[in-house]
């Protein structure tokens, strides 16, 4: 398949780097220019679970830095932008996709398949869901820390050959792949896992373990839970609550990785919170459900987040006059 991956960073980069070893015809497409740099230079190194490699494949900051700039010739876009991205990957994707291509999603949180549908039309869209996880090393260096399952499905249920196609590659390439009649579960199923996991890692700086091991984390994680399913509920998805309760706890028992917003966090990026926790109040204020505690977790990460931001981009910050110059303005406006 002629495959074209947007949003080319750990995850992005894993998948693409591992379907180019199986065979495919794989392009990057990432908005970071020292990673693209790095691999049209050296290559793409892709280590961890799956082996030590290294990947020739083209790697451009655009799809016009992609040939052929005559028009669409992908038969899969994957998108594993954040999602913050979500909308310029999907008008991205649109200027890739060939006629008859199609694109797919595993990206975090819930709103991502509908804005891909609202840009490139329902029929072109698949629904993902990857368990896998995966970090940057250096520009031009992923690997792909633990392999879990790739779920993936036509929107409204049905086995087509271009499902079996996609399902054929990913497996090709080594991953555990689940065909899902209805992959929508299997999305919010996993946007769950990273509402109950991300943000209280990425607010505290503690590890998966670390959550599990301190009580009052761990009764914290229940509440979030217990805002999620009680919208799950109201949604009427299909979700076993006790199996994903006890799949979240144990493998915060038993890992210590590091989620993507807490690597997000620690290296002053946005974060993904308005798609996952944000996103879990707006559907439950939508609907009439109150969600106070994923309420107050996104209000803490969010500080978090412009705490880590302000400090890279002016680490040297005068706060004596930042408070003189507010002040000031204060006593102009009493005395206007």
């Amino acid at each position: 398949m002629r495959i074209a991956v947007v949003g080319a960073g750990a995850m992005g980069g894993s998948y693409g780097g591992l379907l180019s070893l199986a065979g495919e015809d794989v392009s990057l497409v990432d908005a970071r220019s020292d990673h693209v740099e790095a691999i049209r230079s050296g290559g793409l190194r892709v280590s961890g679970v799956f082996g030590e490699h290294l990947v020739r494949m083209p790697a451009a900051g655009s799809p016009e830095g992609l040939e052929p700039a005559d028009g669409g010739w992908a038969d899969l876009v994957i998108v594993f932008t954040d999602s913050n991205a979500t909308r310029e990957a999907a008008r991205a994707a649109d200027r890739l996709l060939a006629p008859e291509g199609c694109a797919i999603t595993f990206q975090n949180g819930i709103g991502n398949v509908e804005t891909l549908r609202e840009e490139l039309g329902a029929a072109r869209v698949l629904g993902g869901s990857s368990m896998c996880s995966a970090l940057v090393e250096a520009p031009g260096h992923v690997v792909m820390t633990h392999r879990g399952p790739t779920s993936i499905g036509e929107l409204d249920g049905r086995r087509t050959n271009r499902l079996q196609r996609v399902a054929a590659a990913l497996e090709g390439a080594g991953f555990e792949v689940h065909v899902k009649d209805d992959v929508n579960a299997q999305i919010w199923t996993k946007f769950i896992v990273n509402s109950a996991i991300n943000a209280l890692c990425a607010a505290t700086g503690l590890r998966l373990g670390e959550v599990a091991r301190l009580p009052e984390m761990d009764a914290l994680q229940d509440r979030v839970l217990d805002e999620a399913f009680a919208l799950v509920r109201a949604k009427e998805i299909p979700i076993l609550e006790a199996d994903v309760r006890a799949a979240i706890k144990r493998s915060c028992r038993l890992k210590f990785s590091r989620p993507s917003m807490l690597q997000h966090v620690e290296s002053a990026r946005r974060t993904e919170i308005d798609a996952i926790n944000g996103a879990l109040v707006r559907e439950s204020h939508r609907l009439g459900l109150s969600a106070p505690y994923n309420e107050a977790l996104t209000a803490l990460l969010k500080g978090r987040e412009q705490d880590a931001i302000r400090r890279r981009e002016n680490p040297d910050l005068d706060y004596d006059a930042w408070e003189a110059e507010v002040g000031a303005e204060e006593e102009k406006r009493a005395g206007a």
